[in-house]
């Protein structure tokens, strides 16, 4: 899903010169959106073959700001296509739409686009709302199934202890951000991946349900499972009470298969930490010889964990592994300053509440509290409201020449 953009109202396209081949170039954009104007940029220490008009820039914020004057709309109406995810990453951190042409790679991840593996046959319908985004992201948004839903798709490989090595295809709903980010407050899928950790939450029911479905189609599955808790954490066990219902039709029911030897903490360690940390963790604790098996797990940081569960399986004997993440823990910073909805009553913040049938809403703190008018704001109008008031804005910025 469009994380900052209007997609009712796209009325320009910065497209990345120094990246993209002529087919996104000289794509027909006024086709699927009437006067959209088209702003062809390019890095001015760069040099192209290309026949086309571009605009020169030597750092993005200067570029944004011409565009934003150049095409009289808001930021929340101008979007991005590029091959370059470090482009898109740029783009990202002035909350500008994001269009990736390709697959996204693994070290990329903490930096995800809005539509990632755009081909040039996917961009009509991502330009005319077909696509709807990232799955995960999605049900918990609407709380239903919508049409053309995606999933990040990452492929690896894993090195074994025989010293072959073995694919290994994660998919992921959507992108998460921590509990030290600005956006956990108004992030729908955010909200739903910490609601997770403590209470049943149906969105994310229907996300796996679906996912595990879906690529059950594609391929033939033996087992489906879960990581699961380590020792001395909560009681609460997130996975165990999904229903699962399509999957439980013909009988397929999440299992435990694997255990951890022992408790760890990933929390604020780096990469070759998390790989120490989890290196051997797991037992298997049922047959999976020759077996294609599912697993499951809640956020993707780094992947040690969910790919050090995938080695143990494949150590004794597994045939197939697949992993399905709810969200990637996502990295990118904002360089404008967060504002967050505020209360009509109070001036308190509004943050995410869910009520007692499962939808969100944003309210304050004291909401249930206030007598007058409407106390909570839909998440629709919300949202949207986030978007007006976190958009990027035309600023005056005076060369230091003319100082002097």
């Amino acid at each position: 899903m469009w994380k900052w953009t209007d997609p009712d109202n796209i009325k320009a396209i910065i497209l990345d010169v120094d990246s993209l081949d002529e087919a996104y170039l000289s794509f027909p954009y006024i086709q699927y959106i009437p006067d959209v104007q088209l702003f062809l940029v390019q890095d001015e220490n760069n040099t192209h073959d290309k026949e086309v008009e571009v605009k020169e820039y030597y750092d993005i914020t200067n570029l944004l700001q011409d565009i934003l004057v150049d095409s009289n709309c808001d930021s929340t109406s101008i979007i991005s296509i590029s091959n370059n995810p470090l482009f898109l990453k740029d783009m990202m951190r002035y909350h500008i739409g994001t269009i990736l042409t390709h697959n996204l790679a693994k070290d990329f991840l903490r930096n995800t686009p809005d539509f990632t593996a755009c081909t040039i046959n996917m961009l009509p319908k991502i330009l005319k709302g077909e696509v709807s985004g990232y799955a995960a992201e999605v049900y918990a948004t609407y709380g239903k199934t919508v049409p053309q839903m995606r999933l990040l798709k990452i492929e690896n490989e894993i090195s074994l202890s025989n010293g072959t090595n073995r694919e290994v295809i994660v998919f992921i709903g959507g992108r998460y951000y921590s509990e030290k980010h600005h956006y956990l407050l108004n992030d729908p899928l955010s909200f739903d991946v910490l609601n997770f950790k403590r209470y049943y939450t149906y969105s994310v029911d229907l996300f796996f349900d679906a996912a595990l479905y879906s690529l059950r189609k594609r391929e033939s599955i033996d087992v489906l499972t879960y990581i699961p808790l380590k020792p001395g954490e909560s009681k609460y066990d997130r996975f165990v009470g999904l229903k699962l219902e399509k999957n439980s039709i013909d009988g397929m029911k999440l299992q435990q298969i694997l255990e951890f030897k022992k408790s760890f903490s990933q929390k604020g360690n780096n990469l070759s930490m998390r790989k120490e940390n989890v290196k051997g963790a797991f037992n298997v604790i049922s047959d999976v010889k020759d077996k294609n098996i599912i697993i499951i797990d809640d956020v993707y940081s780094t992947g040690s964990t969910i790919e050090e569960a995938i080695k143990t399986l494949y150590e004794n004997g597994a045939n197939k592994v697949f992993a399905i993440l709810l969200a990637v823990n996502q990295m990118t910073e904002s360089n404008i300053k967060y504002q967050n909805l505020k209360c009509r009553l109070c001036g308190k913040e509004m943050k995410l509440k869910m009520s007692k049938d499962g939808k969100l809403f944003f309210g304050c703190s004291a909401y249930n509290q206030h007598k007058e008018l409407p106390p909570t704001i839909n998440l629709k109008h919300g949202l949207k409201s986030l978007k007006d008031k976190n958009k990027l804005e035309v600023t005056t910025v005076r060369d230091l020449e003319d100082e002097y």
